[in-house]
C-alpha cells in the first residue's frame, strides 16, 4: 500500500515532524520579533534587519509548506475512504485538521502571496499582514503540539522525541530559537550600524541629501523646462559620478573589459554594497533598453513628504548611477524616463542612443 509505513518509518515521521514545527515556530517568532521592535515605523528597519526578516522568513515558508504537504500526504490521504472519516472527528485530529490545517494553510498564504508579489503593501499594512501570517504558523504549530502529545503518542503509542519529551520543551525550544535569532539580528545590527543615534544620522544625512536633489531638479524643471534640464544638466551629473565612481570601488576601465550586461550587473552589485538598498534589479528588455529597479532603497521615505506632483518627470538617483555606467561604457547619449516611484524603491527605464549632432 503507497501510505503504509513501518512502525520505525512511523516513529521517524513523526519526530521529524514535530522537530520542524518546533523549529519552524521559532524562526516565526524570531521574524515577529523583528517586525515588534519597529512596530511604530516598519520603514525604520534597516537593510540588515531587511535581509534577516527575508530569509529567515522563506526558510520559515519553506517548513510550513514541507510540514502541510506530509500531512496531507501520510495523514489526510490515507483517511479519505469510508473506513479512516470518522478519525477526523476525533477532537485533536478534528482541530489540526480545521484551524491547523485548512484555516492555518490560508492564513499564512494570504501573507506568503503578499510578501511575495506585492511587498508595496507590507509597509503599509504590515501591522496586520504579519500577525496574520504568525497565526497561520502558530495555529499549524500548536495543533500539531496538542495532536502529537496528547493523542499520537498515549493512544497511538509512539514515544515522544528524544529532545521534546513534552510539549512545554517543545514550546520552550521555539521561544528560545525565537529569542537567539533576534537577539543575534540586533547584535549584528548593532555591530554594523552602531549606535541607533549613528543610524539615525546616516540616514538622515541621506534623506535630507536625496530630498535635495528633488528640490534641484523640481526648480531646474520650472526655470529652464525638462528638455533643457535633461540636455545639460544630467550630462553634468554624469561628468561628476564618473569621478566619484572611483570612490565607491569601481574602475570603469576594468568594466570595459567585460560585455555590457555583465559589467552592469557587477556595478548594481557593488551599488547595493554600500548599504543604501537592499539590491538593484537590472532587466534588459531589448538590446538598447534596460530598466533599473532599487529595492528597499533607505532614501525611500524621502517621497513620502512629497506630493504627488512633485514626483512627476522626477529621476531616481540610481538610474542616473546606472546611466554614467553605461555611458561610460558605450560612449553613446542615454535617455532616461520619468522614474516610476513606490513605498520601496523606484523603477526606471533607460534607452541607449546615438550621441546627436
Amino acid at each position: 500500500m503507497l501510505f503504509q509505513l513501518t512502525l520505525e518509518q512511523m516513529i521517524f515521521l513523526n519526530h521529524f515532524m514535530m522537530y520542524l514545527a518546533t523549529i519552524g515556530f521559532g524562526l516565526a517568532l524570531a521574524n515577529a520579533f523583528i517586525g515588534i521592535s519597529h512596530i511604530k515605523d516598519l520603514k525604520e528597519l534597516t537593510l540588515l534587519e531587511i535581509k534577516a526578516h527575508k530569509r529567515i522568513g522563506w526558510l520559515a515558508a519553506f517548513m510550513f509548506y514541507l510540514l502541510s504537504g506530509l500531512c496531507i500526504y501520510f495523514a489526510v490521504i490515507p483517511r479519505l475512504n469510508p473506513n479512516g472519516l470518522s478519525d477526523f472527528l476525533k477532537p485533536t485530529i478534528f482541530w489540526h485538521t480545521f484551524l491547523g490545517g485548512i484555516i492555518a494553510f490560508v492564513l499564512f498564504t494570504i501573507k506568503f502571496i503578499i510578501a511575495r508579489y506585492k511587498k508595496e503593501l507590507i509597509y503599509k499594512y504590515g501591522k496586520i499582514i504579519g500577525p496574520i501570517g504568525f497565526t497561520g504558523w502558530a495555529l499549524g504549530y500548536f495543533t500539531s503540539n496538542i495532536d502529537f502529545y496528547f493523542y499520537v503518542n498515549p493512544i497511538g503509542g509512539l514515544p515522544t522525541p528524544y529532545l521534546m519529551p513534552n510539549y512545554l520543551v517543545s514550546i520552550i525550544l521555539s521561544i528560545f530559537i525565537g529569542i537567539t535569532l533576534f537577539t543575534s539580528v540586533k547584535a549584528f545590527k548593532f555591530r554594523t550600524y552602531g549606535k541607533m543615534e549613528k543610524r539615525r544620522d546616516f540616514h538622515g544625512v541621506a534623506m535630507i541629501l536625496h530630498g535635495i536633489t528633488f528640490g534641484y531638479e523640481g526648480s531646474a524643471k520650472e526655470l529652464v523646462g525638462t528638455p533643457v534640464l535633461y540636455k545639460y544638466v544630467f550630462p553634468k551629473t554624469y561628468e561628476f559620478l564618473e569621478r566619484y565612481a572611483k570612490h565607491i570601488g569601481f574602475d570603469l576601465e576594468d568594466l570595459k573589459k567585460v560585455n555590457l550586461n555583465e559589467a552592469m550587473e557587477i556595478a548594481m552589485k557593488k551599488f547595493s554594497e554600500i548599504g543604501m538598498a537592499e539590491k538593484i534589479n537590472i532587466e534588459w528588455t531589448s538590446d538598447n533598453e534596460l530598466t533599473i529597479e532599487s529595492i528597499n532603497c533607505s532614501t525611500a521615505i524621502v517621497r513620502s513628504y512629497m506630493e504627488p506632483n512633485e514626483l512627476t518627470n522626477s529621476i531616481c538617483p540610481w538610474a542616473i548611477l546606472a546611466a554614467t555606467i553605461v555611458n561610460a561604457l558605450t560612449g553613446k547619449d542615454i535617455e532616461i524616463d520619468p522614474s516610476e516611484f513606490n513605498k520601496l524603491g523606484a523603477k526606471s527605464k533607460l534607452r541607449i542612443v546615438e550621441k546627436k549632432g
